[in-house]
């Protein structure tokens, strides 16, 4: 990606800053570094300055000068924002597209701006600008070209959808609006002409599957099931939020020498996963449903529901509620509340990509979206009860050229000492459409509309079924969950490795029970520090720090058993200690072991049995690992690399302070039950730290199988 003199300045200044965080001694030699031609910005235009040019944006600009940024009496236009230095992506509409839609939104009446509502103008005009922040903004070579979507959201907070036009080869945003001039480069962004105006959809995720005409059968059910309701927008509880924190607005937290800002926002949102109704018909037999337009209801829907009913029971288990759809025990409840996750999610979060074994993002703040090595995949929780676990996993680009994305695939690894993690096959992939398993997503390609204002649905090629086989499969094999998956607010507001952030108490329902003294941050490699040397999965974490006390849900397990529970940790001096908790009710939980102490390194762990692969055999590697197990931790896993290895450097085998896992505890645990750790600082201070990033639930036939347990 190139970059123009105002970016090449903004880098240097933002690089600069964070450096004083991170390295303060390293700002001499920078300084030098600097050419004064990065401060010439004065001879090129500001998109302001390029809209004031154009007659044929006159009315875009003339929205941009009416609408503020922000609801508070002093804000100020979004024209002035353009004229101010940053690096902004605007999608500017000309002027017969804004008329256009104006004659839309009058029926007819009218192609005045001076018609419309100050809603609608707003809309017209936040929807159309994304603030890349410190990153560069987008350039033609940036956007995605398969129905994807970019990763940083509008100033309406929506993430747009992007494809490329088979006929003419131009780029679409959001399926209406396509790019007719493109790269227009200002000194603070990126300007791009459309032919329409960018308008995503305001209905929820339930009703925006209702009009896609091919996904009748799944939006009757969520309709007689009662989760249409759950998937419907619930803007006023978002809006007291934001009413209630407003003191709190554009504050920040000193932490950690660094300024973590107040989370503004609190957003709900959703993820559906949805069966078109020609995957019902091939996969289960169901019958095509016929649709009386005029009366808006399927005619043959007696018929169909016959048959969904009776696979739901046989799959999933016979019916104890007298056939009560609405009750959570129903099998057909519990099909539907499957596809559901709580938390919106874009194709481009699905799962993270940042410093998995043989990926080289290249640059911590602009991940690079291709050169993906292995398998990545995450853990998420469905709707309903009993709870659902849902693994997404994406292939890597060196064997499949769309980067696919599979709910439920489990996989067989090249997972030996000197392996590279590459997958093998595939386990149980015998019954599409009957197992639950290896389902593919399919994707957007901008043939329909899935960005609602509460979410997104995705439609899927076989049918997605929780059945006591797909449970068993995915409790075959070791769940390693990051932690921001299990809170689905992290998720709805565009903060997943994106932003860093201060949350107050109760932001999150997932974590409860918080003393007063706790205080939660979120932070992201690249945000905090560029390009660094962090050990944690995925390149983010959670510290929480003060004299803390909170009780966090964990995610449900697939199957029955009895599990190792294990946490990731990246221990140093300004941790602390902590006691950790385990129960089935917030409330009572009862300790796991002594307190753990953060602060200690591999040479404090008693008899100071780490020593790095390179240095023995295979044996050694082996006989190694059971002495650090004896003394309850393990090495960091090999699939995770040190962040700015370019993916080569393992966190196993960092050599200066590994990345460790702790094992907490051995425990029962079934599929129905709601389980709890609780956190409570052992130190009573102020200043201590407690670093929380992944946990591990392991089978533990695994742990005590013959053949020793994978370092991956």
């Amino acid at each position: 990606m190139k970059m123009n003199m105002f970016h090449i300045s903004r880098w240097a200044s933002y690089a600069a800053a964070l450096l004083m965080v991170a390295a303060p001694a390293a700002l001499t030699s920078c300084k030098e570094d600097i050419s004064e031609d990065a401060y010439a910005i004065k001879s090129m235009d500001t998109v302001s300055d390029m809209l004031a040019k154009r007659d044929d944006l006159s009315d875009i600009k003339a929205l941009f000068e009416e609408v503020k940024l922000g609801k508070s009496a002093n804000a100020s236009s979004l024209l002035s924002v353009l004229s101010a230095r940053g690096n902004y992506t605007v999608f500017a509409p000309n002027n017969d597209a804004v008329r256009a839609y104006v004659l839309e939104k009058t029926d007819g009446a009218s192609q005045s701006i001076a018609d419309l509502t100050y809603e609608q103008k707003e809309l017209i005009a936040q929807n159309c600008i994304i603030d890349n922040g410190s990153q560069n903004a987008y350039e033609l070579a940036d956007f995605p070209s398969n129905g994807g979507t970019f990763a940083t959201s509008n100033l309406k907070d929506r993430k747009l959808a992007c494809t490329q036009d088979e006929a003419d080869l131009l780029y679409v945003i959001n399926g209406t609006s396509k790019v007719i001039e493109n790269n227009l480069e200002a000194s603070n962004g990126m300007m791009h002409v459309v032919n329409a105006v960018i308008a995503p959809s305001t209905n929820s995720v339930a009703e925006l599957m209702g009009k896609a005409g091919n996904m009748r059968i799944m939006t009757k059910l969520l309709e007689i099931t009662g989760y249409a309701d759950s998937l419907k927008l619930r803007t006023q509880e978002e809006e007291n939020y934001e009413t209630e924190n407003l003191n709190n607005a554009g504050s920040t937290k000193r932490f950690a020498s660094f300024d973590f800002p107040f989370m503004e926002k609190r957003a709900l949102g959703y993820t559906a996963f949805v069966e078109p109704d020609d995957v019902f018909k091939s996969d289960w037999g169901v019958p095509e449903p016929v649709y009386d337009e005029a009366q808006g209801v399927i005619t043959n829907w007696d018929e169909i529901f016959k048959v969904i009913e009776e696979m739901c029971n046989t799959l999933i288990g016979a019916d104890t509620t007298s056939g009560d759809v609405t009750n959570p025990a129903n099998p057909v409840n519990q099909f539907v509340a499957y596809h559901l996750l709580d938390g919106s999610l874009s194709t481009d979060e699905f799962v993270h990509h940042f410093n998995e074994y043989g990926y080289n993002y290249v640059n911590a703040l602009e991940p690079a979206t291709k050169g993906y090595s292995v398998n990545v995949w995450d853990y998420y929780t469905t709707l309903g009860y009993p709870r659902g676990l849902l693994k997404i996993t994406q292939l890597p680009d060196r064997v499949d050229a769309e980067q696919s994305f599979y709910l439920n695939r489990v996989s067989v690894y090249d997972d030996g000492i000197t392996g590279d993690y590459h997958e093998i096959r595939v386990k149980n992939d015998n019954a599409p459409g009957q197992n639950g398993l290896n389902i593919k997503v399919r994707p957007t390609n901008g043939d329909f509309d899935n960005n609602a204002l509460n979410g997104f649905y995705y439609p899927i090629d076989n049918i997605l079924v929780i059945t006591p086989e797909t449970r068993q499969a995915l409790g075959s094999e070791r769940m390693r969950i990051d932690v921001t998956t299990m809170l689905p607010e992290l998720l709805s507001n565009d903060m997943r490795g994106r932003k860093v952030a201060y949350f107050p108490t109760g932001y999150f329902k997932g974590i409860m029970n918080e003393s007063s003294g706790t205080q939660i941050y979120y932070l992201q490699d690249g945000r905090v520090q560029i390009n660094g040397s962090w050990r944690d999965y995925q390149g983010d974490e959670f510290l929480f720090s003060g004299r803390y006390d909170f009780v966090l849900q964990l995610p449900p397990v697939p199957v029955a058993g009895t599990y190792e529970l294990r946490m990731g940790i990246s221990n140093n001096g300004l941790r602390g200690m902590v006691q950790i908790y385990f129960g089935d009710s917030p409330n009572t939980t009862t300790p796991v072991g002594l307190p753990i102490d953060q602060r200690e390194g591999k040479d404090q762990i008693p008899g100071n049995p780490w020593v790095k692969d390179d240095k023995l055999d295979e044996d050694a590697i082996r006989e190694n690992d059971r002495n650090l197990r004896n003394q309850g931790y393990m090495k960091g896993p090999n699939y995770i690399t040190v962040t700015g290895s370019e993916g080569k450097t393992p966190v196993r085998n960092q050599d200066s302070s590994p990345a460790l896992r702790r094992i907490l505890t051995t425990v029962y645990m079934e599929p129905g039950q709601t389980y709890f750790m609780r956190f409570k600082s052992a130190i009573e201070t102020d200043n201590t730290q407690f670093f929380v990033d992944y946990f591990e639930f392991v089978p533990y036939d695994i742990v005590t199988s013959t053949t020793p347990e994978d370092i991956w």
